[in-house]
């Protein structure tokens, strides 16, 4: 393995960025589209499609640990996580693909092959997507190069989002106008979105080239020994703490905001065709605010340019509320609000992250890269799943029925789910990152105990 680079070549940042393109056509995709599949294409209860969401999540983010713990041996024996992307990338595709395809089954029959193909994805998702997370300690160095690293990162995600946003609902349009189901619709964008993920994730591990960091802790013999020892150097490591807490906030916020979008549109303000146009405009604008928000970072701090989004954020979710009220332009000037603010967060904790490591390296001597990760990922699984339960929850006390003018519990119910409710939690998370200790100088100091203890052969 080669030793580190300088700083991260464009080839090497296009190819990151090309990574999380192909991811996201794929968590986008199903977080938008596959809760409404379920309850108003299949027929569903709403509970109980809630209640699968959460246990596939719960899946996905039990198997995340146990996967970058495995990814960090292989790592350790090739000396690169991408290999592991490239031979996940085709299954993943066909995986996804697969969870919009039903055959012809009812009531717990029909259940239990949703969840069976939902697992699946689940489970293929992960094994590609915890070596790629690990990816920026091996490809950056620096904070400022780990911070433009994730603006690739999070740019290439949000074009993911925007073409999964605006492919999905055109195709099912377009067949249904031509005579085919709603759920044929899905499925055929489905096996398109997939392939294009493919693609772009054998792309990512072709252009990238990871430099030598430091060797990771080795994992025991026992997957369980390995599992132990990254919750216990997590549990000592306040700033990565910090971070994990920002991490489980933001997602519950964010999925209130978006799964609710489309029961939102297409029953409280009668605007189905609205639809794209809003997810359009909040993918695009993630993308203007990426950038944005790494020249923020550079001209204060991490730490000031995550509060100067969940600000933000808070703002666009609560003028979601003013739709019925304001006219049909609010749902648009909302999401471009929301997700400007909203994207200074993954962008800032993808490069806040890999310091967080050197730092639980540093105070403990231990290194632990992909397993950090995947803890990551697990925190933000189980709350992908639980905003799911909590939604189709919601939504079936509430007295919601796709066939029916809904009551207005229901009504309330949507407006404080995507509206009140998520611009409260945002809100909330401020004042945990305030007190967030690594800064820039900080970090020269933790890289500086490092470079000494590697001359030492400490």
């Amino acid at each position: 393995m080669s030793e580190f680079p300088a700083r991260p070549t464009f080839s090497a940042r296009l190819g990151y960025g090309m990574g999380d393109f192909g991811f996201l056509l794929l968590w986008h995709g199903s977080s938008l589209f596959l809760l409404y599949v379920y309850t108003d294409v299949l027929g569903i209860n709403p509970a109980v499609a809630g209640a699968i969401y959460l246990a596939a999540m719960i899946w996905d983010a039990v198997s995340d640990p146990l996967v970058a713990s495995w990814s960090e041996r292989q790592a350790m024996r090739t000396g690169r996580y991408s290999p592991i992307i490239a031979k996940a990338a085709l299954p993943l595709g066909l995986a996804y693909a697969l969870i919009y395809f039903a055959p012809p089954l009812s009531g717990w029959s029909l259940a239990a092959w949703v969840l069976i193909t939902h697992l699946a994805f689940r489970t293929a998702y992960t094994i590609a997507s915890m070596p790629y997370n690990t990816l920026p300690i091996r490809l950056a160095r620096s904070g400022r190069d780990r911070s433009a690293l994730s603006g690739a990162r999070v740019a290439g995600a949000a074009l993911g989002a925007l073409t999964t946003a605006i492919i999905t609902p055109v195709l099912v349009q377009s067949l249904q106008a031509q005579g085919q189901s709603e759920q044929m619709g899905y499925q055929i964008a489905a096996l398109i979105i997939g392939g294009l993920a493919a693609l772009f994730l054998l792309a990512c591990t072709r252009l990238v080239r990871e430099g030598k960091t430091g060797e990771p802790m080795p994992p025991s013999a026992s997957y369980s020994e390995s599992i132990r020892a990254m919750f216990l150097a997590a549990a000592g490591n306040g700033p990565l703490i910090r971070l994990l807490l920002i991490m489980i906030g933001a997602t519950l916020a964010q999925g209130f905001f978006l799964q609710n979008v489309l029961y939102y549109l297409t029953h409280v303000l009668n605007r189905a065709d609205m639809i794209t146009p809003v997810l359009a405009v909040s993918a695009f604008s993630v993308i203007l605010g990426a950038p944005v928000w790494v020249w923020v970072a550079t001209r204060t701090s991490k730490k000031s340019s995550l509060v100067y989004g969940m600000f933000l954020a808070s703002a666009g979710y609560l003028l979601m509320a003013l739709a019925p009220m304001a006219g049909n332009f609010i749902p648009l000037v909302s999401a471009s609000i929301a997700s400007i603010g909203g994207a200074a967060i993954p962008v800032m904790l993808w490069s806040m992250m890999p310091d967080a490591i050197e730092h639980g390296e540093v105070e403990t001597g231990v290194r632990i890269e992909a397993r950090t990760f995947g803890l990551a990922a697990f925190c933000q699984k189980t709350t992908v799943g639980l905003g799911a339960v909590i939604i189709g929850g919601v939504l079936s006390l509430s007295g919601y029925d796709p066939e029916s003018t809904l009551p207005p519990s229901a009504v309330t119910a949507l407006t404080l789910m995507i509206a009140w409710l998520p611009a409260l939690i945002m809100s909330g998370l401020t004042f945990i990152i305030r007190t967030y200790p690594i800064d820039e100088a900080r970090h020269c100091e933790i890289l500086a105990v490092l470079d000494e203890r590697k001359k030492r052969g400490v």
